[in-house]
């Protein structure tokens, strides 16, 4: 019987060559735009609440205006965070993710399980 993991390595060895036949990795982009900095602290934010002003966000994650807007732009454009902006004066624009998004919540809890397996601080 395959197991969920031998189906992800029969996926990957399918497209895992370019026709130049070199390695293709097909989470490149997604692992680029995650390893970020603040990138994590923001889909993270949003996964424990949303949606979020952006004020709120940079609260939050202490991270400057630009560098915030740059990973919103990019969070957008891969489809994991939505933007709504309202037609109100003060104008206002909310943040939250979108399904995509909120699925990397196993990842997020993959992660914690890793990360409390492995903690150097309880040594």
């Amino acid at each position: 019987m395959a197991t969920s993991m031998d189906t992800v390595h029969e996926s990957a060895a399918q497209t895992s060559q370019n026709e130049g036949g070199h390695l293709v990795c097909p989470f490149d982009e997604i692992v680029e735009t995650l390893g970020k900095p603040h990138t994590l602290r923001i889909l993270y934010g949003l996964y424990v609440r949303s949606p979020m002003r952006f004020g709120e966000i940079q609260e939050q994650i202490q991270v400057q205006p630009k560098t915030l807007t740059s990973r919103l732009q990019e969070l957008v454009r891969l489809g994991l965070v939505e933007r709504v902006a309202f037609n109100e004066i003060p104008p206002r624009v909310d943040y939250s993710l979108t399904q995509k998004g909120r699925d990397l919540g196993r990842m997020f809890k993959g992660l914690n399980e890793w990360a409390g397996k492995y903690d150097s601080r309880k040594s």
